[in-house]
């Protein structure tokens, strides 16, 4: 039997009740599994009880087999006779990276209990249509009994794929011509349905895929939700798409604080580093210097800052001839330049995002996969590989900003310390408004903390103690934030005060940096990365995306509450991107870019590396030269504010439209009770006294009528005064008569006018009521448990 891979969690697997086949047994004794994990020991009896379940464990807690097992498990059991183009069981993963890992786990199952099962991956991501074909083919050539995949490619090949038309939320075809092929395989008979990281299909929007799945599956199944983290859309799943399940929530308790809550496994240990955004990579490159040849994670928001860090990275830490100018001979000047800043050795970088194409995702995958531990290596992402991935070996999680979802905090640092080995996690965090999100993690169960700010002295070697000659920020800014200020007094009066609280802004963000003493090794750095920018386009390019990106990004985080865009420092965030010279973009408007040197150089000059491209390049570019200037029509309007701002705006104006109208009825009531006072006439007060909801109408009106009668009421003319009376008593009775003609079917009741304000009163109450119950998500699994029930 093969060593135990995983530490003793629970009881051993011969224990369960009911007991696992033989087979079973002896499959995970081989994978070295002696005994379960919390999460394996409360979810394998239930399922095999034939109930559904709802799991909520942390990550690297053994969900996999806690889903797989029992699956194999009911499969053979209930014995039932497939066809070849049936199947019996289907899990769900919202990547094509987790699906390709649970179906590798599976695969080696079925290899090792000798099940006379086949399973196939169902993944998305091929761009052409002949290899779409030629997948379909296989799949339906191989006729296999279990199906992994993702929800798109999995409602093509269990609904038809869909042509001509596109998908609403509700799954249903718009009728404009939509139509759909025929289904590759049948799911009458299916028994199992697993839907692993549930929380996230739904958040990455694929109701409508999952709606049209369940539409298609039978109503007598066992269905299973796998999550670390439990959103209200996924509860609102649970009350709809399963019968009575059985609930399994696994917590970690931290025996160091007495017993408190943990979202992460009690061997990861997360750190937070709170320092000014332009030191974010000497801290990385000085955190690997120090931690040595291990395996590190660094997750980013967007795909531009992958793409961007991964090009800088590989030529500062992996320099070749082919991306270096100059041949070897300045490769060797890079290096001994690169040797001042970090002294690591040769690191493999690698990167992974969603807009990679499949083929180049999976070989990135499966390469930093196999490094084996003892070697540097440096995996960069997004969120992509933030849920489920079984990653072997890997030591370091670091966050190069916190994620915007703040539900993958914890997915992403649950990267390492899997299956009870350690592991460390650190996220980086600006000075100032953003060092709530300590708290924030806090009530989440989440616990962190502080991290040391890591030093290099003259030589490259890294230490935790500042050099003697370390000086404060304010010394040096303090003359430059003078003129800025007397710059901004001179424009205050005419600004409304929009200069005096930009001012204050700035200020308080500058007093929280200025509480860091100025780190020169960092700057020398950055001034080198510019440096490398200044010889390579590409780099300089994807610079400047990736610091927009971000920004974007920032913007739109769901904790904007914390992460305010008024509130970062974004001159130090240009600063951290290393870039030759800002952006012309709104959120620069009103920061002090004066604070930001420009790094002196013709941007026209730098060149591609790829010899083709750069002479595609300078021809496009003397083209541009020879061509006639275009005349640029002039706008009226020209639009500088950012999106915050924008924001902003709309909302004042809407607050200023809310006080016309409040001002607008303000005037109009005075007006009503004026003319009320006018009426002297006892009989038409007495009538309108009588007649509540027409006198509201007549006044509501505020038409001419009203007028005439105030006026002919206040009238000494007997004849006219009389006149005006017979007038009102006029349209008083065809009021009326029209009342009872429009509802002469009706009872006694609800002759009167009161009886009809009360049955109008009603019924808006219960019009609003209704209103108010509406689901916020809609979702058709397909049965409901009034069909249950029946």
């Amino acid at each position: 039997m093969a060593d135990s891979v995983v530490p003793t969690f629970g009881r051993p697997w011969s224990a369960l009740q009911p007991a696992l086949s033989p087979a079973m047994l002896d499959a995970v004794s081989s994978l070295g599994f002696e005994n379960m994990t919390p999460v394996q020991e409360a979810t394998i009896p239930a399922s095999l009880q034939n109930r559904d379940v709802v799991v909520e464990a942390a990550t690297g807690s053994g969900k996999t087999l806690s889903f797989l097992i029992p699956l194999l498990e009911l499969l053979h059991r209930k014995r039932t006779r497939l066809s070849h183009t049936e199947i019996g069981a289907i899990v769900i993963s919202p990547t094509r990276e987790l699906s390709r890992q649970i179906f590798t786990v599976l695969q080696e199952l079925l290899k090792l209990t000798a099940l006379p099962y086949t399973a196939h991956l169902v993944v998305g991501g091929s761009s052409s249509a002949t290899n779409t074909a030629d997948e379909m083919s296989v799949l339906k050539e191989l006729g296999p009994d279990i199906l992994v995949g993702t929800p798109g490619r999995l409602e093509d090949v269990l609904c038809g794929r869909l042509r001509n038309g596109k998908r609403l939320k509700s799954g249903m075809i718009t009728a404009s011509g939509g139509v759909r092929g025929r289904p590759r395989v049948s799911a009458a008979k299916l028994e199992v349905l697993v839907m692993d990281e549930a929380d996230r299909l739904l958040d990455m929007g694929f109701e409508a895929s999952l709606t049209a799945i369940f539409s298609v599956l039978p109503k007598q199944r066992r269905t299973g939700l796998f999550s670390a983290t439990m959103s209200e859309a996924l509860g609102q799943l649970v009350r709809t798409g399963l019968r009575n399940p059985v609930r399994v929530q696994v917590q970690v308790h931290d025996r160091s604080t007495a017993g408190s809550e943990r979202r992460v496994p009690a061997s990861l240990a997360i750190r937070y580093l709170v320092s000014p955004p332009d030191r974010k990579l000497a801290q990385i490159l000085r955190l690997i210097q120090m931690g040595g040849p291990l395996k590190y994670i660094v997750y980013f928001s967007t795909c531009a800052a992958v793409d961007y860090f991964y090009r800088l990275l590989r030529r500062m830490l992996c320099p070749l001839p082919a991306i270096v100018p100059g041949g070897k001979r300045a490769m060797r000047e890079e290096r001994d330049r690169l040797r001042e800043h970090f002294q690591g050795g040769s690191a493999s970088v690698h990167s992974l995002h969603g807009q990679m194409v499949q083929s180049k995702r999976q070989a990135t995958y499966e390469s930093f996969s196999a490094i084996p531990p003892g070697e540097l290596a440096i995996l960069l992402c997004t969120d992509v590989a933030s849920r489920g991935l079984d990653i072997p070996d890997v030591d370091y999680v670091i966050q190069w900003d916190p994620p915007t979802d703040p539900k993958s905090f914890a997915h992403r640092c649950g990267r390492t310390a899997r299956a009870g080995r350690s592991g460390q996690a650190l996220v980086f965090l600006s000075p100032g408004a953003e060092e709530t999100y300590i708290d924030f993690l806090a009530l989440r169960k989440i616990p962190m903390v502080p991290a040391d700010y890591l030093w290099q002295d003259s030589e490259g070697a890294v230490t935790m103690e500042p050099p003697a000659d370390a000086i404060s920020l304010v010394e040096e800014e303090s003359d430059l934030e003078e003129s800025e200020d007397e710059a901004d007094d001179a424009e205050e009066a005419d600004d409304g005060g929009e200069k005096k609280r930009r001012r204050k802004r700035r200020a308080r963000n500058q007093d929280q940096l200025s509480k860091y003493p100025a780190d020169t090794r960092s700057d020398a750095l950055l001034e080198l990365i510019r440096g490398l920018a200044a010889t390579d386009r590409d780099i300089y390019e994807r610079g400047k995306l990736a610091f927009v990106s971000f920004v974007q990004s920032y913007s739109k985080h769901e904790a904007s509450f914390i992460f305010r865009l008024k509130e970062l420092p974004i001159i130090e965030v240009a600063k951290g991107f290393a870039l030759l010279h800002l952006p012309s973009m709104p959120e620069l408007c009103g920061r002090p870019v004066s604070r930001f040197i420009p790094y002196a150089i013709d941007t026209d000059t730098i060149p591609l590396l790829d010899s083709k491209r750069e002479t595609h390049r300078l021809e496009k570019l003397e083209k541009a030269k020879l061509a006639p200037p275009v005349k640029v029509e002039k706008r009226e309007k020209n639009n500088t504010d950012s999106w915050t701002d924008a924001k902003e705006a709309k909302d004042r104006a809407r607050e200023r439209k809310l006080k016309r109208i409040r001002r607008r009825d303000a005037v109009a009531s005075v007006e009503e009770a004026r003319l009320m006072q006018e009426i002297e006439d006892p009989k038409i007060r007495e009538a309108m006294a009588k007649d509540p909801l027409l006198a509201k109408r007549m006044i509501s009106r505020r038409d001419k009528s009203l007028r005439d009668m105030a006026e002919i009421s206040a009238s000494k003319n007997q004849s006219s005064r009389q006149t005006a009376t017979r007038t009102l008593d006029d349209i008083i009775a065809d009021a009326q008569s029209t009342k009872r003609k429009s509802e002469s079917s009706s009872s006694e009741d609800e002759d009167s006018w009161e009886a009809l304000a009360r049955k109008e009163a009603i019924r808006k109450k219960l019009a609003a009521k209704a209103k108010g119950k509406g689901k916020k998500f809609t979702f058709n699994p397909g049965f409901s448990d009034e069909e249950n029930s029946s």
